[in-house]
């Protein structure tokens, strides 16, 4: 056992783990935080279970590239079984066994077809990323999760992540098998010798299709941990290059690539070494780029390491004979060598990239609540922005939280805050308060809210700013047509005459909508239309998005052709109309408030404007 734990400590993964918890300890105080080691931990743990099964492939002499792929379609379809309200035993399983499908596929092609391990895994990387986004139709799911769900990823077990639990559980099963198991000693085998393998008897076609059905079945897993972290499943983004990162920390791990030779606590430090790179260069400030130059910087030391290891030069510096009067010069002169260079290196990053050594600790949890905001989990990205700017009130990231609790809270139909915190912060910026530079995402996004909110008065204040700041932006066109439309949605209230190409007759009597309803009670909308002479043609009904803020839609009769949303509405669409026609749409309120209806009509990508509006108050 002793010499083990001395073999295992003289590995080259190892020195630059130590080297690297150090380090992070000298150069950021908040690096050795309980919170910042939590999130440490859990982070490397979602790779980290993906890196074990990876580094059994690779001990068996081959490689999978799917199981980026795996993890995003685990998540999609997890989420997918969530939200249609499936059982919990089939939430659990049924994403495990299309991981398990996956790997199935991989070691078919690999063990019996004959593929090699990098073609037939690349193919199945591409099928299982296309197969969750044709099952999503290549839309993020977002699926709320209950408490006792978010444990999976959030909750901790004796002081320790669950996460954190499992990726370590991952580890002990995984060595167990590699060291104590017929099976574990037949992966080794198989790595380094395939042809010997079968020659004393290894099925190694079975071995082989084996490992890829582990290496599947942990992906799976990560998968589902993954889905629960974000409240969503992400079939276009989830998992991107977790295969290269996995494949790293196996590398990193002392596991040689050609197989036959590793350690699964190699493996397991490897992904910790990941994860304390990149938790690192987050207090540190630094971008994702340097991430990735710095993770090849590691993985180039580790593998040297790992080479002088297996040369046993660790052992050789142990003798004291190479450390005699007249032989010490011949270390000092390389080392300082080494050194020098290392200090000019540093000197020129300094000044050609300050950046590098810029600390802003407010990045990592903005980081977190813009990931939150962008995957719509609106309400747990707006209290992550708070606490960002109670936090770090003087930091840059204190203004872009500001303007992640607008985004987050028009995204959540908080419409009232949104309108106030855009003003806020538009305010802010002609008082010299924020950055100039802000100036126009704010506009846009404003105008944006006020197009969804038809807030025509407010619109047209914020639209003169944008028209006099950046007359040529693809912004302030789109907000010239809204605000032309408006214009001429009141010259149309006032006459009365319907445009002269309007294809069907609406008047405000054809629209019947309740002026009162009560959260949680179905209610219809009616819209008779009738055709309009000899203007035939297809046209769509056009809504504003405010309206749908505070509504959902049970079931429209008769069911329009397609339901779209651009320039602020949304449209239902419907063919040529030849004789009269009564739409009657259920509705469910779902958000207590006053709601105006906005309804027009588009035909040939022209909105005509009718001026029909409309007013409901919904009640609790």
């Amino acid at each position: 056992m002793m010499l083990a734990a001395k073999a295992f400590f003289g590995k080259g993964n190892f020195v630059i783990l130590a080297v690297l918890v150090i380090t992070a300890g000298l150069v950021s105080e908040h690096f050795w935080t309980g919170e910042n080691i939590v999130n440490v931990i859990r982070a490397a743990s979602l790779i980290g279970i993906v890196a074990i099964g990876m580094n059994v492939v690779i001990i068996g002499g081959g490689i999978d590239l799917s199981v980026g792929s795996i993890v995003a379609l685990t998540g999609a379809v997890a989420a997918s079984l969530w939200v249609s309200g499936a059982p919990f035993i089939l939430f659990l399983t049924v994403p495990l066994l299309v991981a398990l499908s996956v790997g199935i596929a991989n070691g078919v092609l690999v063990s019996f077809v004959g593929l090699q391990p990098f073609v037939a895994t690349l193919i199945l990387m591409t099928v299982a990323r296309g197969a969750g986004l044709v099952y999503t139709g290549g839309q993020p799911v977002y699926a709320d999760y209950p408490d006792f769900l978010m444990f999976l990823s959030r909750g901790t077990l004796l002081g320790l992540p669950v996460p954190s639990v499992l990726f370590f559980l991952a580890a002990l099963v995984t060595w167990y098998i590699m060291r104590w198991r017929v099976f574990g000693r037949e992966i080794y085998a198989v790595g380094a010798n395939e042809t010997a393998a079968r020659l004393s008897g290894v099925n190694v076609a079975s071995v082989k299709f084996k490992t890829y059905l582990y290496c599947a079945l942990l992906a799976g897993i990560s998968g589902l941990i993954l889905t629960s972290r974000m409240e969503s499943g992400e079939p276009g983004q989830a998992g991107i290059f977790w295969e290269l990162d996995a494949i790293a920390a196996v590398v990193i791990g002392g596991t040689a690539i050609r197989g036959g030779e590793g350690s699964v606590w190699g493996a397991f430090v490897g992904a910790l070494i990941i994860g304390i790179v990149a938790n690192l260069f987050n207090l540190l400030g630094v971008g994702p780029a340097w991430q990735q130059v710095a993770k090849g910087a590691i993985i180039i030391i580790a593998v040297t390491l790992q080479l002088a290891a297996n040369h046993g030069l660790f052992a050789r510096l142990q003798d004291i004979s190479l450390l005699r009067p007249g032989q010490s010069r011949e270390w000092l002169k390389p080392l300082a060598s080494i050194a020098v260079v290392l200090l000019v290196l540093n000197g020129i990053l300094y000044q050609a990239v300050p950046s590098l050594y810029q600390i802003d600790l407010a990045k990592s949890p903005y980081t977190r609540a813009n990931n939150l905001e962008l995957t719509r989990v609106y309400h747990r990205a707006i209290t992550l922005y708070e606490d960002v700017i109670d936090r770090f009130p003087d930091s840059n990231y204190a203004v872009l939280s500001r303007i992640g609790i607008a985004n987050s809270a028009r995204g959540s139909g908080d419409l009232d805050r949104a309108k106030s915190a855009y003003a806020s912060l538009l305010a802010d910026v002609n008082a010299g308060v924020i950055d100039a530079d802000l100036r126009f995402d704010i506009l846009r996004n404003y105008a944006t809210l006020l197009q969804e909110t038809a807030d025509g008065e407010a619109f047209e204040r914020v639209f003169a700013e944008l028209k006099k700041n950046y007359p040529d932006s693809d912004a302030t066109r789109e907000a010239e047509v809204f605000l032309n439309q408006i214009r001429a949605a009141a010259a149309a209230v006032d006459s009365g005459v319907l445009p002269d190409n309007a294809p069907v007759v609406i008047t405000s009597n054809d629209v019947v909508l309740p002026e009162t309803a009560t959260l949680g009670e179905r209610m219809d909308l009616v819209i008779r239309v009738e055709p309009r002479g000899d203007q035939f043609a297809d046209f769509s009904l056009m809504t504003n998005l405010g309206f749908w803020k505070g509504f959902k839609l049970v079931k429209a009769t008769p069911n329009p052709r397609s339901v779209s949303e651009f320039w602020g509405r949304r449209a239902w669409s419907f063919g040529k109309l030849t004789e009269p026609m009564t739409i009657t749409a259920t509705l469910e309120p779902i958000r207590a408030g006053t709601f105006e209806f906005d309804l027009d009509v588009e035909r040939s990508f022209d909105v005509l404007e009718y001026g029909i509006v409309k007013t409901i108050v919904v009640g609790e």
